[in-house]
């Protein structure tokens, strides 16, 4: 599956960008460990969670990790401000 591309075949809830722009929204002023993060990303942005979500969550965090967006502290994930 190619995560970088929306296209009619793969619901945008399971697309690696739109879930780290939704990450970085929910990780604006606060630090969060990664269980509660996919808690609260469950409840505000996907009521109806499944697998393929949890996983796609965890990859849009290494995306952002990877791009520097956010960093790994102690456990807690936080956003980088440059």
């Amino acid at each position: 599956m190619d995560y970088f591309k929306v296209n009619k075949y793969s619901p945008v809830e399971e697309n690696i960008l739109y879930i780290s722009n939704n990450i970085i929204v929910l990780l604006k002023g606060h630090e969060q460990e990664f269980g509660k993060l996919v808690e609260l990303y469950e409840d505000k942005f996907c009521p109806e969670m499944s697998i393929n979500i949890e996983t796609s969550i965890y990859l849009a965090m290494i995306f952002l990790y990877g791009i520097g967006k956010i960093e790994v502290k102690n456990k807690k994930i936080k956003l980088v401000v440059k």
